[in-house]
Order: structure tokens, then sequence, then C-alpha cells
């Protein structure tokens, strides 16, 4: 498990937000939070293992807006409020870890891309970056 992944799981415990590392489950299974009950699942066998920091970061997002996943059964607008919110705080978190552990990037598309994050949300970590 990488650096980063330890950081925000550590992250999720330091704010009480549970979790359980599946590892045995199908490497297309998506992790998910659920909030009413206080626990996010972490495929950690995710087929696309440079995107787990990122889908760490995210379920924890899920978990701090209180966005569960049955939410996307009502609309389409929810369901992308709901992903985009969770995305920014993922991209909080993992700035955060940056800045704690003294890694700065220069522009935005270098962040993006270290971190799998969609190009979307450029605009937003130019936002952050430039303070």
């Amino acid at each position: 498990m990488s650096d980063v992944t330890t950081y925000l799981l550590n992250y999720a415990l330091d704010h009480h937000i549970g979790f359980e590392l599946l590892n045995e489950v199908d490497s297309f299974w998506p992790s998910l939070a659920i909030p009413e009950r206080n626990m996010m699942f972490i495929n950690t066998n995710w087929y696309k293992q440079e995107e787990l920091p990122m889908v760490v970061a995210h379920e924890i997002g899920h978990m701090i807006d209180g966005d569960s996943c049955y939410l996307y059964d009502q609309s389409t607008i929810s369901r992308l409020k709901s992903e985009n919110s969770a995305n920014l705080i993922a991209i909080n978190l993992l700035m955060k870890y940056c800045s704690d552990n003294d890694i700065e990037f220069n522009n935005s598309m270098t962040f993006l891309t270290q971190f799998n994050i969609p190009q979307r949300y450029e605009n937003s970590v130019r936002k952050i970056i430039a303070g």
C-alpha cells in the first residue's frame, strides 16, 4: 500500500471513519461509502492500482458529506452533485497530504496526473495551488 493511501486511511481513523479493506473481491468491484453505518468498503484489489489514493480520498469525501450510494437512484443531478463534492474533498485531502509531506506541484496538470484525478478538475486544482 502506498504512503498516500496509508495517510488517507489514518486520516479516516483519526476522524472516526470506519473502513474495511477488501483484497479478495473482483478487481472491478467499486469501493463505496455508507455514512449511515460509518463504514467505507475499499477494494484494495482495484484493477487500476494507481487510482487507489484518489478512490480512498473520494470515499472519505462521501463520508464527510454524508452521501450514500443509494442516492444515485434519486436523480442524475443528485448523483453528479454528490460525486463532484466527494471529488473536491478528495482533492483537498490529497493537497493536505502533499503539504504535510513537503511535496510541491508547480502546476495543476502535474498534480492531476500524479493522483489520477479527472482533467475536468483542473480549474479547481489550479485555484487551490494558487492559494
